[in-house]
């Protein structure tokens, strides 16, 4: 699964030259059928500029590579965007549940803001779906959910009541036989949960019928992930329509969770460890001493950066001029604010309207 562990990993690999290819994708048809034509054309585009920079010949292994990548993609399964990682020691191609810009890349590394951008613009959480068959586990951003096929799920109960016979005779006490069992099984879901919420440490929203969501509460040991609850038998729903489902009360939760967020700004607020200043915050965010970084989903700030990287001026055009320009400077905060530690909140338009948008909370 691509997560922010991912990303990290990416952000840590340098080679010349390293090829980055974004683009927006369909998950039906008829619009997935133009998917493929569209990578093909960003595939000629990325082998062109390869050859023109650094030479046909010594490209020819990096560019088949890149054409056996692309030809890999199983378009009948795409989700929102799609992205290929390509260099000399390194190559892969994710699927990710949230839209990317149309874009080739050619560095020194790869290039992950169009990606940090994407996942964090709008919160990540999980649902669990505690069916006796099966239970699922699935990815949320905002109303998208992507299966999760990782950490045991989707796994069946198969106790007493379900895939094996109930005791009888003298003595015998189905019922309380299948609570042990589907106890039991609830433990197991709860430990497959710590493992996706170890690599990815988002909320959790629990759904299932009353029983079910009762039986969980009763053996997780990680109540303090779950934000909130959904009781209903709403197993027979597909991703997308249980996603449909769940995103108001997960948009509600993760608001109230937010909340949280502002309480600890007014604490830090007093204890002089917030920045607001975007030169200070650019400064902070490289020295890296933002430990929480709390951003309006819309900002954006095209920026300069001066020759000795510490200061930034403002780009009236909104375009790149030159390399060390950027169309959005918040978005290369971020990058570092991850990269050295720190994490990412964003809230609504108009929350941080007091601090212009964007406020850090700094380690000291």
């Amino acid at each position: 699964m691509f997560n922010l562990n991912t990303i990290k990993h990416l952000q840590t690999l340098t080679s010349r030259p390293s090829v980055t290819i974004t683009l927006p994708t369909h998950r039906t048809a008829p619009d997935n059928q133009k998917d493929p034509i569209r990578l093909k054309n960003l595939v000629s585009e990325a082998t062109e500029r390869l050859e023109a920079e650094f030479g046909k010949r010594e490209t020819a292994e990096l560019t088949a590579q890149l054409h056996r990548l692309a030809d890999g993609v199983d378009h009948d399964h795409n989700q929102n965007g799609l992205v290929l990682f390509l260099s000399k020691d390194y190559h892969n191609v994710f699927k990710v549940p949230y839209r990317l810009p149309e874009r080739v890349a050619i560095d020194d590394n790869f290039l992950t803001r169009d990606i940090v951008f994407a996942m964090n613009r709008s919160p990540l959480y999980w649902v669990l779906m505690l069916s006796e068959k099966p239970t699922w586990l699935y990815l949320g951003q905002r109303e998208e959910l992507t299966e999760a096929r990782e950490h045991g799920f989707p796994q069946d109960y198969s106790g007493p009541g379900a895939g094996s016979a109930v005791s009888s005779g003298i003595g015998a006490n189905p019922s309380q036989e299948k609570e042990r069992a589907l106890e039991a099984f609830m433990r197991e879901m709860d430990a497959s949960l710590l493992a996706a919420v170890q690599e990815g440490p988002f909320p959790v929203l629990l759904v299932g019928l009353p029983q079910n969501l009762s039986a969980f509460r009763e053996v997780t040991k990680h109540a303090d992930f779950i934000m909130r609850e959904l009781p209903g038998g709403h197993d027979s729903l597909n991703a997308h329509e249980l996603g449909e489902l769940v995103w108001p009360e997960a948009r509600a939760a993760l608001r109230e969770r937010r909340r949280e967020i502002f309480e600890q700004l007014e604490t830090a607020r007093g204890q002089g460890r917030t920045v607001s200043d975007l030169e200070e915050a650019w400064q902070a965010s490289i020295d890296g001493r933002v430990e929480v970084m709390v951003v309006e989903e819309s900002m954006s700030y095209p920026a300069q950066v001066s020759a000795d990287g510490r200061s930034i001026t403002p780009l009236t055009t909104g375009k790149e001029e030159g390399a060390d320009a950027y169309a959005d400077a918040v978005d290369e905060m971020m990058e570092a604010v991850m990269q050295r530690g720190g994490r990412a909140v964003f809230v609504e338009d108009g929350e941080l309207a007091a601090t212009g948008g964007m406020v850090m909370l700094t380690r000291y």
